[in-house]
């Protein structure tokens, strides 16, 4: 019974009134809901940028690659192939490399050129979701390039275009003892490989769309001056590339003592996931403060209620009420303030997430500019994704915090000295 009279004066005492004690309250609240909504959001487009940053980085790399850490490229990359092919999954031969592409007088050096048997490469992709123009299967002479190389160039199915390869303009030059550049007369001069543009190509990843190009494989390799047969790398795809530790490590035993080494896609993007798993904890631990410092203002409300307060304490006291049962009063009223401020805290955030691209845009058009621009975040809109157990894990921070800030006015109303409080009533 009085376990109910001490909820029941901890909502009475929760009661707006017409005091600066109510208006505090109030904002209390707020700062909780402020706080709660902005932890949500933050969070929420953390995890959905990690994602869809992960879905794109399988969209354009192979779940698993073979390659050697010795060597740029590799004789018989087909017995990688079985390899890969033993262990469940899908996988081709590649030859990839840098290289430099020229349109008439202009000149592209960040070129990175995918020299890929395009049959191999529809079994593990989806070209039909990529290909804008054109047709994704190459012949010799044949290149796709993306879209965005079309629209920077202005080049379109039909042209033709030219690759310049790194080592054979360099092998034009030689350096003599003495430091002086000198013209290597052994080969002089060279003629870059001319290909006709069969398919423009877009992933909607900037980065990636910027720079790479296809080429059928035997090309490729002419075109860096690799043996027919060779490969720089094996592409692995697997159904589930979120759980193929037990096929690298399989398949790294059995390439134990050789030059050769299995990277999963994670190996290859460790950096990159890292900062982000990174970032996103310093963000939950950075934002709590808010939610701290609402905390702050709940004690401070607190306080000055008590203070308020000391004669109905002290009747509390002379009718009976022990020291727990009025600490229990205040801790009650910070934890209702934690949880009224997280309810309307945690509907604004679902109802920002929800509307976060119409609101972006909004801001973008008051601003004049692109808040979000696509080639450097690589997506056209703002992405989010709500997790419970992270919803959970802030909803329980947040009421966590706000009792907490209740306990020092809490131990004040509990040492209160009826005698004391009741003197000048």
């Amino acid at each position: 019974m009085l376990k109910r009279a001490e909820f029941f004066l901890a909502l009475r005492y929760l009661k707006p009134e017409r005091s600066a004690v109510g208006v505090i309250t109030v904002i209390s609240i707020i700062g909780v809901a402020l706080g709660v909504a902005v932890l949500m959001i933050v969070l929420a487009v953390m995890t959905g940028f990690t994602d869809l940053m992960k879905e794109k980085i399988l969209d354009t790399q192979a779940h698993v690659q073979i390659k050697s850490t010795v060597y740029y490229a590799f004789r018989n990359p087909y017995q990688y192939v079985d390899m890969i092919e033993k262990h469940g999954g899908r996988a081709f031969p590649v030859v990839a490399a840098p290289a430099l592409m020229q349109y008439r007088q202009r000149l592209e050096p960040s070129i990175y050129v995918m020299g890929v048997d395009t049959e191999d490469l529809a079994k593990s992709v989806d070209l039909s979701k990529v290909v804008k123009s054109g047709e994704f299967k190459l012949d010799k002479g044949e290149i796709a390039i993306s879209t965005s190389m079309a629209d920077r160039w202005f080049v379109g199915v039909g042209d033709k275009i030219l690759l310049h390869s790194p080592r054979k303009l360099t092998s034009m030059v030689k350096i003599s003892d003495s430091g002086k550049v000198e013209l290597n007369e052994k080969n002089p001069v060279y003629l870059p490989s001319e290909f006709t543009v069969k398919a423009l190509y877009s992933f909607n990843k900037s980065d990636f769309d910027r720079s790479v190009v296809f080429l059928p494989i035997d090309d490729a390799a002419k075109l860096f001056d690799l043996r027919a047969g060779t490969a720089t790398a094996v592409y692995g795809y697997f159904d589930d590339p979120y759980n193929i530790y037990d096929e690298i490590d399989s398949m790294n035993n059995v390439l134990k003592g050789t030059s050769m080494r299995a990277f999963s896609w994670q190996d290859m993007n460790s950096a990159l996931l890292g900062v982000l798993a990174v970032e996103k904890r310093m963000m939950f631990f950075l934002l709590i403060f808010i939610v701290l410092v609402a905390a702050f203002s709940i004690t401070n409300t607190l306080i000055t209620s008590v203070y308020k307060k000391t004669i109905e304490i002290g009747s509390l006291k002379a009718l009976g009420a022990t020291g727990g049962a009025c600490m229990r009063i205040f801790v009650y009223q910070g934890m209702f303030v934690g949880l009224i401020g997280t309810f309307f805290g945690t509907v604004g955030g679902f109802l920002v997430l929800y509307f976060r691209n119409n609101i972006l845009d909004f801001a973008s058009r008051i601003a004049g500019q692109d808040l979000f621009p696509k080639e450097f975040y690589y997506f056209d809109g703002l992405p989010a994704k709500i997790i419970c157990s992270d919803v959970v894990l802030i909803c329980v921070a947040a009421v966590l915090l706000c009792t907490l800030g209740a306990v020092i006015p809490a131990l004040r109303a509990a040492k209160l000295d009826p005698a004391k409080a009741l003197r000048y009533e």
